[in-house]
């Protein structure tokens, strides 16, 4: 179906109801259905916010660049959807969501499945199966497997990695070309859990795998090289709790939660030269989940900042000059209980800009106060 506003925009939705109902995605959310990084800044400069529900994805869009408006909840059907989803976002503002569906046909009744977001509020491309990496069928008595990732290169190869206990890591590659590689093993027989990716800006896609007491660490030499094994940390982490975020040039720090308090810890596996590779702790203790994670000016400054949904179920946020753990972080809250993880990006200004699913399944958003002194917002706002 598609309606054009009264700019002349085209309004394409396939949603296939008016709207999704609220208490739907909330549930979603609250069984950990909302990805990190599910707030993305299109090309366009507009904002775009995803989530789950039973039936597919959700889509709220910004009417424009830093609007109160926003379109939605648009709902994008997928059938035999399993519910959770991962996503990034390459050099070109493209979207890309990686999940899993069931199916009659597909080995062990699971495959991966692909699709992009091309240009902002646009409809998706089709989805696309990849099949399943690991077709022989699992131990229920084993966790289950990892979601699958998207790493998109500099080259224009896009890597899907997805990993299952006691088997280890796969990925498969669609090359610059467009042609499609088979699965190949990367070992790790007891890694657990999704594996936290990052790209560089200069295209570099690495990983972090976890497994019980630390993480096996893969990295590519350059874009549109092959990952290497480059050796592992040993450090407890709370599972399914690992982002990640480059810090500086070629730089990834990676973000986990500790098991004695669930305080954050950040750790480079690359760390400049003359910086020690050593465990840093955030505070944040009591907190659930992956933190958000961004970087911003405040008063002049190169800071990284950070969003928890904290032990109270609000958002939690935190701010420290960039590569200064160790002056550690204050965390304040910003807002009312929510479903899920919050999430934040930087929006066409350039604003830190916070949003949630509350608990009746709304999106809301909070923009950062850029004329206020240090890192402050204004009010929240509800859309859809």
């Amino acid at each position: 179906m598609a309606r054009r506003g009264r700019d002349g925009a085209d309004r394409t939705v396939t949603a296939v109801k008016p709207a999704v109902p609220g208490p739907e995605i909330a549930a979603a959310a609250d069984a950990g259905h909302l990805p990190p990084g599910w707030l993305r800044l299109g090309r366009d400069g507009r904002l775009t916010a995803y989530a789950s529900c039973a039936e597919g994805l959700v889509r709220w869009t910004e009417s424009a660049p830093c609007s109160d408006m926003w379109h939605g909840p648009d709902l994008f059907p997928v059938e035999g959807w399993a519910g959770r989803f991962t996503l990034t976002q390459d050099a070109n503002g493209f979207v890309w969501f990686a999940g899993t569906r069931h199916g009659e046909g597909a080995p062990n009744g699971r495959e991966v499945v692909l699709a992009a977001q091309y240009q902002t509020g646009r409809p998706l491309g089709e989805w696309r199966g990849l099949g399943n990496p690991f077709p022989q069928p699992s131990d229920e008595s084993q966790p289950p497997p990892g979601d699958p990732v998207v790493l998109p290169d500099g080259s224009g190869a896009l890597h899907v990695v997805a990993t299952r206990f006691g088997t280890g890591v796969r990925g498969r590659t669609r090359r610059a070309d467009g042609i499609w590689d088979d699965w190949q093993d990367y070992q790790g027989k007891w890694v657990r859990g999704a594996v936290a990716p990052l790209v560089t800006a200069q295209g570099r896609a690495e990983f972090l795998a976890p497994f019980r007491g630390g993480a096996a660490y893969w990295s590519q030499g350059g874009p549109d090289n092959g990952f290497r094994w480059l050796g592992r940390l040993e450090a407890d982490a709370v599972e399914g709790t690992y982002s990640s975020c480059e810090t500086g040039p070629g730089v990834g720090t990676y973000f986990w939660r500790h098991p004695a308090d669930g305080g954050v810890i950040a750790h480079r596996p690359q760390a400049p030269a003359g910086e020690l590779r050593r465990l840093m702790p955030l505070g944040g203790a009591g907190g659930v989940g992956p933190v958000g994670v961004t970087r911003t000016r405040i008063n002049g400054y190169d800071c990284t900042v950070l969003l928890q949904r904290g032990a109270e179920g609000c958002p939690e946020i935190a701010a420290y000059p960039t590569h200064g753990e160790q002056y550690g972080a204050w965390w304040a809250p910003v807002g009312e209980r929510c479903a899920g993880l919050p999430a934040l990006a930087r929006d066409a200004r350039g604003a830190v800009t916070i949003a949630m699913v509350d608990t009746d399944g709304r999106l809301r958003i909070a923009r950062q106060d850029l004329g206020a002194e240090g890192l402050a917002f204004g009010p929240w706002s509800p859309v859809g």
